[in-house]
């Protein structure tokens, strides 16, 4: 029996950049790229006909930005999973694009490795933000009051504030199984255990309060 296949929408504005994430993204067996556009009116266009699994998406294109376009698409379809795939790495954009539901946020410089395991991690209803977004929300004063108490601190586990701590040194989970001689599976759920102690809703959100409390020391 065929594998299923996850259905991809691409919009960017570059062709050049479009033909080579497609033929990256169709080399694994379990992705497909169904339509390639050019700006965010297409974009909204070819999810309303295909219903497709992800959508990846450039913040600069002609007619109608990827701004404009994912605020569209989650008013229209709540649950459909967007990756931002861009040059840009301000803090207000990537703020106010968390805000609106983006599942991922990566800049274009990164490897093909990361920009897979991204797709991956979102196709399993995860989110995946890139170090150097991470980095540039945390930075300098960039740190927002964060939404749970500190008395939530107290609510963690030892080994629930180990995985922490790797995970602010940019581990994955597979990596802080094999660190931790437990399977990659009890590792997700410790981070899912520890979103909902301390209140917080992405991986993004768990490191800036584990970065102001000094948690990831």
């Amino acid at each position: 029996m065929a594998n299923t296949k996850y259905n991809i929408i691409l919009a960017d504005d570059h062709e050049i950049f479009l033909d080579s994430l497609s033929a990256l993204i169709n080399q694994e067996e379990d992705l497909k790229i169904i339509s390639a556009v050019k700006n965010g009116r297409e974009l909204i266009k070819m999810v309303d006909i295909s219903q497709p699994d992800l959508c990846i998406v450039d913040m600069d294109m002609p007619e109608m930005d990827g701004l404009q376009a994912s605020e569209t698409l989650l008013k229209l379809y709540p649950e459909i999973k967007i990756l931002i795939l861009t040059m840009h790495k301000e803090r207000s954009l990537i703020r106010k694009m968390m805000n609106i539901g983006i599942k991922g946020y990566l800049i274009k410089t990164c490897d093909k490795d990361e920009f897979l395991f991204a797709i991956n991690q979102i196709l399993k209803n995860k989110t995946h933000f890139s170090d150097e977004i991470i980095e540039s929300l945390v930075k300098n004063n960039g740190l927002e009051e964060d939404p749970s108490g500190i008395s939530n601190i107290a609510l963690l586990s030892d080994r629930e504030k180990e995985i922490i701590r790797l995970l602010c040194k940019g581990l994955n989970n597979k990596q802080i199984a094999g660190k931790l001689f437990v399977s990659p599976k009890t590792v997700d759920n410790h981070r899912t255990n520890l979103m909902h102690k301390l209140d917080v809703h992405n991986i993004v959100e768990l490191i800036r309060f584990s970065l102001k409390h000094g948690l990831a020391d």
